[in-house]
């Protein structure tokens, strides 16, 4: 089928949220969906054995180390083209399943010529500007008022989004550009979509398509004020910084430059002085994460 897709769900001790999210994959099916895949990493096979039970028709994979986010993303892109589909959708185990979202995605898919990736709108509630329409550039932080996204216009191009119920061409794979495996964890999706950009293949951001309440935030007070911040565990800082300079260095300023890595890594270290707990040790980490990535220091640090 002209336009079918292989959904791949990424898992890491998450069986209840995965489970759930077959529930509703397998009772509102979408015609153009031909396989579902799931990678998991050191699981417990309760998703194998609750599928063979219900009779769900998947592929499990279960690797017997931990993939990290882009070890797992590479890996089911890489099952997903095996599969002869045209598209994969990735979804982690804490996205929700619409078959009508995936409608909207697939017609963006075929509006132009050579298109890479499209995205939903991303929800990031209750955080304002709560909106992302995807990004044109890196930037620090995302976030676009409703009001302020062109009511006119279908679909914009975008440079990258979160992979998390994005839909990836599997074709840019035949011409060896790949998910950055060795990241281990964050940034992946940024990576990759440089990559699709440098290639010469089209990111779109699909406006009627929306992706909600999947981002895990925390309240702090400051000024007076209520603000929402991500909720990351306290070693993430370490591959957050690092990767970015990782991915620097192999696709070069086009997608993030020093400066903006620079900035990020100012505005890592006062928001943890201002507004995180563990501050210490999250400085450190941050900044032992920069060494690293100055020194090329690649896949599954020492933390955790």
């Amino acid at each position: 089928m002209i336009g079918s897709v292989a959904i791949a769900i990424s898992a890491f001790h998450s069986d209840d949220a995965v489970i759930s999210l077959l529930e509703m994959i397998f009772a509102n099916p979408h015609p153009n969906v031909e396989s579902t895949i799931i990678v998991d990493s050191q699981g417990s096979g309760k998703i194998a054995e609750v599928a063979a039970i219900r009779q769900w028709p998947i592929q499990y994979e279960n690797a017997n180390t931990n993939l990290g986010s882009a070890g797992n993303l590479a890996r089911r892109m890489e099952l997903a083209a095996k599969t002869g589909a045209d598209w994969c959708l990735c979804l982690n185990h804490d996205a929700n399943w619409d078959a009508d979202r995936l409608s909207a995605m697939l017609s963006a898919a075929r509006s132009r010529p050579r298109v890479g990736a499209v995205y939903p709108m991303l929800d990031h509630s209750p955080r304002e500007p709560r909106w992302e329409d995807g990004r044109r550039h890196f930037k620090p932080s995302a976030g676009t008022r409703l009001s302020e996204i062109p009511a006119d216009e279908a679909a914009a191009e975008i440079l990258w989004s979160s992979s998390n119920s994005a839909l990836y061409s599997l074709t840019p794979l035949s011409e060896d550009i790949a998910i950055m495996s060795d990241l281990w964890m964050a940034y992946e999706d940024l990576a990759y979509g440089i990559a699709l950009h440098q290639g010469g293949w089209i990111q779109l951001s699909c406006r009627s398509a929306q992706l909600t309440q999947v981002f895990d935030y925390v309240p702090r007070r400051f000024l007076g004020r209520t603000l929402h911040i991500p909720d990351k565990p306290v070693w993430y800082p370490y591959y957050n910084i690092r990767n970015l300079i990782l991915i620097w260095r192999q696709y070069g300023s086009e997608g993030v430059s020093i400066t903006t890595i620079s900035w990020k890594l100012i505005q890592s270290s006062l928001r943890t002085l201002l507004l995180e707990d563990n501050k210490v040790r999250r400085l450190r980490l941050l900044y032992l994460g920069a060494r690293a990535g100055i020194r090329g220091e690649i896949g599954k640090g020492p933390y955790p």
